[in-house]
């Protein structure tokens, strides 16, 4: 199976960016660069209605996300604190 390039929305760099703490900030980037290896880990839940959405809860994270299987892409919408 081929990798996948992962690209990142313009906003979503910039939350990425603002995450604190900066261990919590590099566990996102780490996952993130994992979903061109592997974009269905098993934790990966799909979102509702959707065939090509997942989200991927990571701590009091969510990372949103979009797969291209046609282009091997994985698309990267969101990244945030998750709501409890």
């Amino acid at each position: 199976m081929a990798d996948f390039r992962v690209l990142l929305k313009a906003s979503v760099a910039g939350k990425i960016e603002s995450i604190e703490p900066r261990s919590d900030r590099f566990r996102i980037r780490w996952k993130i660069a994992n979903l061109a290896h592997e974009p269905k880990p098993p934790n990966a839940e799909p979102m509702p209605g959707y065939t090509d959405r997942f989200r991927l809860r990571l701590g009091p994270y969510r990372i949103v996300y979009q797969i291209d299987d046609r282009q091997n892409k994985v698309i990267i919408f969101g990244v945030g604190y998750r709501r409890l």
